[in-house]
């Protein structure tokens, strides 16, 4: 599994878009492919030190020379832009990002800001993946005049839990903060609720997250922990209640695989009704 796995995020480096040759922007594969059609990996490394992360083992590294020394890729503007000259006006959503949270640090915070001008110059468009969308907000501008989307990953409610998994991530307030500013400014939002590590406050999540436009749920992997679990109830308990809040969601396949037959009844991605 683990082999699989590498060969198939190895990708992230060595790829085609489209049919052209590309050094930054990537088409996804597997279940990457899942979040985004092309994505963009501006750094290597990523300081928040989370302990489900998947990326040191594709890099051979321990999590703790992964959060080490994070830094930009060699000269990774000046190749962004080289890839978006080729897919100028390209209508798929590229990602940032799979590999390093693009508001990690402030150095990350510019070399993203620099990337979206870059892109909305070639006309593209993008959606921002981040545990840190209070930082995000500097940015806001720029997202919504390309309406572009935002997101976070929330897979915690309580501080305390977090801080089990997530060693410096910011607080769970400020992301909820954060998404509700950006959804009130009518920008497109949505939540990763993945992995699921804990029922009880995956729950909690979708309560507070209710206000954005989607939730994306999906299982706990490459943790011999997560065989404890009961999927099938997970799927239900979350699809549940995201219909019984009016709140779109999407139950990706590694999850979905064991939805049962009322859950399967609503489908893989259910719509709100009247909402925007």
């Amino acid at each position: 599994m683990m082999y699989t796995k590498y060969m198939v995020l190895l990708m992230l480096y060595f790829f085609k878009a489209g049919g052209k040759q590309m050094s930054i922007i990537y088409e996804p594969k597997g279940k990457a492919l899942e979040y985004s059609e092309l994505a963009v990996n501006l750094f290597s490394g990523c300081s928040h030190e989370c302990t489900y992360c998947y990326c040191p083992s594709i890099r051979r590294m321990t999590l703790e020379k992964w959060a080490k020394n994070p830094h930009p890729r060699k000269n990774v503007l000046k190749l962004l832009v080289n890839d978006a000259k080729k897919i100028c006006g390209d209508k798929r959503e590229i990602l940032l990002s799979f590999m390093s949270d693009p508001y990690h640090s402030a150095e990350a915070s510019k070399y993203t800001h620099d990337a979206l001008e870059i892109m909305e110059k070639y006309n593209l468009r993008v959606q921002i993946l981040t545990k840190n969308p209070q930082d995000a907000l500097k940015d806001i501008e720029i997202i919504k005049r390309n309406n572009w989307k935002i997101a976070t990953t929330a897979i915690f409610f309580t501080e305390s839990k977090k801080k089990e998994f997530e060693k410096n991530t910011p607080s769970m307030d400020s992301r909820f903060m954060a998404m509700n500013i950006f959804n009130k400014n009518k920008i497109k939002t949505w939540v990763s609720i993945e992995p699921i590590i804990d029922l009880e406050e995956a729950m909690l999540v979708i309560n507070r997250m209710k206000v954005v436009d989607l939730i994306k749920i999906g299982r706990w992997n490459y943790d011999k922990r997560a065989n404890e679990i009961n999927w099938e109830y997970v799927a239900d308990q979350t699809s549940s209640l995201c219909r019984s809040l009016n709140v779109s969601y999407y139950i990706k396949n590694d999850l979905f695989k064991y939805a049962n037959d009322k859950t399967r009844l609503f489908g893989q991605s259910w719509k709100s009704k009247n909402k925007k």
